[in-house]
């Protein structure tokens, strides 16, 4: 297990997902990014983190359904 805190960033758009990624990596989180919903599902299973930070607003598969399975797993 890390020392670091770690962080899901779940978003459809790239840019966003870099610039935080990069933000967070700076302030020593272990982060992993998923691009759209379906992506941060399979993420979420994967590799359950401490942390999950999503759009709510995703084509398919929302922020609210990521932050449902996220507290299914982990409540």
């Amino acid at each position: 297990m890390s020392q670091h805190p770690s962080v899901l960033i779940v978003d459809d758009e790239s840019g966003i997902l870099q610039t935080l990624r990069i933000l967070l990596k700076n302030h020593d989180f272990t982060v992993t990014v998923a691009q759209g919903g379906k992506a941060g599902l399979e993420a979420l299973s994967a590799t359950p983190p401490d942390i999950v930070l999503t759009d709510v607003r995703m084509p398919q598969v929302g922020g609210i359904d990521i932050l449902q399975a996220a507290h299914e797993q982990d409540p």
